[in-house]
């Protein structure tokens, strides 16, 4: 895999842009700077095909069967055990359909009961991407940056010239006397000046110019016949460096690296979004789980008030002031709990609104968001080589840092040809004529006519060559540049290993999670199983002791955390997914986003 075959795909998979053709790394265009030569591209290629490599990132050959894992889960004796009663235990304890519309989080800022609104995963997404500040931030950069590679292509737009001018002219005569005709040589005269051409910079760094004199003069003196005269020229013009600054590779630098910022915003607005819809559905699932905590909570106060007022009652029986004491502060302590599962409950469904950044639910609104997806708790099938390949080919910093080694590449070509000495080649020819027959006031036209029949010509060809001794300052430069160019493959394999790592670590966290999902479930099943139990064995007791009542607490509790245990393992599993999707830089096309980008070449 080289350079040229990864650079396509990287910017532009999952990416409906309407350009021309791709980006190729140091791709030129025609008329090339002289004395160009590979200078280290060989390298450039093998240390990045290198870098892809190590990674096991190279492509595989068609037809190589694609083996596919499954995540999977430990097989566990509880549900083979409990198997019969598996539906009675999934009743007991905290009950997660509390969890949706209705759900008393409290009174909030205000002290009125605040509207729930029910919020879809895709909903939420959709809003993030549309209203999200640091998006719309992405997107403005993204229009800022287009309109410099106008800018640096303006640079060659053809500009007109124009001018006009008046002056006059009156200084003492000659020192001399011919018969008393002293004042016929008083030079004293006007002249006006007209002006228009047009100028044009070149590709290959020259500047060629047209443009065309006209020139009226008012003489005073009595020996000018006519005193009155125009005179006209039309000049074509030419400069052009030969060695030093010739060249489309040099002199369509700036367009290129204009390009490149261009194609950098929209790489750089695909990571934002990839960002956002990754915060977005990860916040959305911590808004699920702690209206979860809010159930486990309000359930182990309900359950413990009422062991508490059965130790009330057995006060004078066999329950001590300090087994009640200890009851009314498990029970407090619960309260407490609560309230800052309340707390929690808000300030997440408050920093999901700040993502989503909705005119309907702003963050300034007491409204409340309510989840209404379930979580996912179906196994993935994945390979990791699949998976880092995919990385490589699209995740937003892989090609942020291949363009800075285009970058670096343009800025390598430009210095290298500054190496050069300068020997710059300056042409013209000029053709001129002049109105004496046209009267007393002298023709415009009739110098015109003059012009055309190109009496008058006049030619220029000047050769200009300089050459510091030592040269010292553009080597260093050259020098600076290789550096750089050096510094972005290192970046450029730093960020392969950055996108494998982060793969590698989600992907890790997927398979954890999902295997935690039946871990967590077999516990809060053997939880609600001693729930049971000892339910069972109160109405069989004739006395209910302290010591009983307490070891209810202790059940109530393990019920309680398995129960949000199981929650957290499958919101793990979810989120896990959400960070793997965007170390791959499939976040979008997962959630069916698409990036319009309307320009030109990119």
């Amino acid at each position: 895999m080289s350079i040229s075959s990864i650079i396509g795909p990287v910017l532009k998979t999952n990416l409906k842009i309407y350009f021309g053709a791709g980006v190729v790394v140091l791709a030129l265009t025609s008329c090339q700077s002289p004395m160009s030569q590979d200078d280290g591209e060989t390298q450039l290629r093998e240390a990045i095909d290198a870098a892809i490599a190590r990674q096991g990132a190279s492509p595989i050959p068609q037809g190589t069967p694609q083996v596919l894992r499954t995540v999977q889960s430990t097989p566990n004796s509880v549900f083979e055990t409990l198997a019969g009663r598996i539906p009675e235990l999934d009743a007991i304890g905290p009950q997660g359909v509390n969890g949706g519309l209705g759900l008393d989080l409290g009174p909030d800022t205000t002290g009125a009961t605040d509207p729930e609104v029910q919020l879809s995963l895709k909903s939420a997404i959709a809003a993030a991407v549309r209203n999200n500040l640091s998006v719309q931030g992405s997107r403005i950069q993204q229009s800022i940056a287009e309109t410099d590679v106008v800018k640096a292509e303006a640079a060659f737009d053809a500009v007109l010239l124009a001018g006009s001018g008046y002056q006059t002219t009156n200084v003492p005569p000659p020192p001399i006397n011919i018969g008393g005709l002293n004042d016929a040589f008083a030079p004293e005269n006007s002249q006006t000046s007209l002006s228009t051409g047009i100028q044009k910079r070149l590709i290959s760094g020259g500047t060629v110019a047209a443009s065309v004199n006209m020139i009226n003069t008012q003489q005073s003196a009595s020996i000018y016949d006519p005193s009155s005269y125009w005179t006209n020229s039309v000049n074509f013009n030419l400069s052009q460096p030969l060695l030093q600054g010739f060249g489309s590779d040099v002199n369509e630098a700036q367009i290129r690296l204009a390009r490149n910022r261009d194609r950098a915003s929209v790489v750089n607005l695909r990571q934002t979004l990839l960002n956002v819809v990754e915060q977005t559905e990860i916040q959305y699932w911590t808004v699920l789980y702690a209206r979860q905590q809010v159930v486990a909570a309000a359930w182990l106060l309900k359950v413990g008030s009422e062991v508490r007022d059965v130790l009330k009652k057995r006060l004078n029986f066999d329950a001590t002031v300090a087994d009640y004491a200890l009851a009314v502060a498990i029970v407090e302590q619960r309260k407490a709990n609560l309230i800052r599962a309340w707390l929690k409950s808000r300030d997440e469904s408050d920093r999901l609104k700040l993502l989503m950044n909705d005119p309907a639910v702003s963050v300034g609104t007491d409204s409340l968001m309510v989840p209404i997806d379930l979580l996912c708790q179906q196994p993935i099938k994945y390979n990791l080589r699949d998976a880092i390949v995919t990385a490589v080919e699209q995740n937003p910093s892989i090609a942020t840092a291949v363009l800075r080694i285009d970058d670096a590449a343009i800025g390598m070509l430009v210095a290298d040809n500054g190496r050069l000495p300068q020997l710059g080649l300056i042409a013209g020819v000029s053709l001129a004529g002049q109105d004496t027959e046209g009267g007393a006031d002298g023709s415009m036209t009739g110098a015109f006519t003059e012009v055309a029949d190109a009496n008058y010509v006049s030619w220029l060809a000047k050769l200009a060559f300089s050459q510091p001794i030592g040269n010292r300052a553009a080597e260093a430069q050259y020098r600076q540049a290789r550096l750089q160019r050096s510094a972005a493959v290192i970046s450029y394999q730093s960020a392969i290993e950055n996108a494998v790592f982060a793969v590698k670590t989600s992907l890790r966290g997927v398979t954890t999670s999902y295997e935690l999902i039946d871990q967590t479930r077999a516990s809060r099943l053997a939880a609600a199983e001693s729930v049971r139990s000892l339910a069972v064995l109160e109405q069989t007791l004739a006395a209910l002791t302290p010591e009983f009542l307490q070891t209810k607490f202790v059940a109530q509790d393990r019920l309680a955390t398995s129960y949000l245990a199981e929650i957290e393992s499958m919101v793990n599993y979810n989120t896990a997914m959400a960070r793997l999707f965007n170390a791959m830089g499939t976040g979008l096309t997962m959630n069916q986003i698409d990036i319009e980008v309307f320009g030109g070449d990119r």
